[in-house]
């Protein structure tokens, strides 16, 4: 099965350390909140990276998976 892309919305900003730590693929820093986004591995990928998170001591408002973007042709 193919990884997966998720943004998960956290409460706050995220500090250098901790981007270096959710090397996820995107940080997005938005009102009040940053949008981490990247590929997850479908087993226990999205599992790990939340519990990666939360040890961060971050406030997880909101997981959503992304609509994959088709290869152009």
């Amino acid at each position: 099965m193919p990884d997966r892309r998720y943004e998960v919305r956290v409460t706050g900003r995220l500090s250098d350390v901790a981007q270096a730590t959710l090397t996820a693929g995107g940080v997005a820093e938005v009102t009040a909140e940053t949008i981490i986004s990247g590929l997850v591995h479908p087993d226990q990928g999205l599992h790990q990276f939340l519990a990666a998170v939360q040890s961060l001591g971050f406030h997880i408002v909101s997981v959503q998976l992304v609509a994959p973007t088709l290869p152009s042709r």
